[in-house]
């Protein structure tokens, strides 16, 4: 890709995040263009639609949320354990983001984002190791958890302004646990 295309995509990235967290999903194609610094006929043939934009804006941000290679190497911790606290301390410095984004009008492109980042984490990490349980049902209990957790922590951000997603992740996964679907 020509770097100056790289340059405009990240910099209306950057400025659709900027602006959702500060003034949330609504924002439009033209201060996007403006905040970035380019033509509103940039973003268009970048992106082609506004929530072209804010989907790249929260990939982006998920992009920086790489699962960390020592977690592969602990085959003692759930895969549940090893996905989910480094996504939901991301979602939570990310509050105001993601509260526009999972909480707000059509949010989900920014839900299906964040659930698939977790799922690709989940798939890697199953992979890597042998359980005996079907494939397909391990992939669907994965995809109920990793939903039913983003539909939660959407309402806390709906609900609280200053949520500790942190501790209702935490406290959401050992109940799971207890009630066996931590495998």
């Amino acid at each position: 890709m020509d770097r100056r295309i790289e340059r405009t995509r990240a910099a209306v990235v950057e400025a659709a995040v900027e602006l959702v967290a500060r003034r949330g999903s609504q924002v439009g194609m033209t201060e996007i263009a403006q905040a970035a610094g380019v033509s509103r006929k940039a973003v268009y043939e970048n992106f082609g639609s506004r929530d072209q934009v804010l989907l790249g804006a929260t990939q982006s941000l998920l992009a920086r949320l790489p699962l960390a290679p020592s977690a592969l190497q602990n085959r003692e911790a759930s895969p549940l354990d090893l996905v989910l606290p480094p996504l939901v301390a991301h979602l939570d410095e990310h509050q105001e983001f993601y509260r526009a984004m999972l909480c707000g009008p059509g949010p989900s492109l920014a839900r299906g984002a964040v659930a698939e980042h977790a799922m690709t984490g989940l798939r890697s990490l199953r992979e890597d190791r042998e359980s005996g349980e079907d494939r397909g049902v391990v992939e669907i209990r994965d995809r109920f958890v990793v939903h039913g957790l983003l539909g939660v922590l959407a309402d806390a951000l709906a609900e609280q302004q200053d949520a500790d997603l942190s501790t209702l992740a935490r406290v959401l996964n050992a109940s799971l646990a207890n009630g066996g679907l931590e495998n």
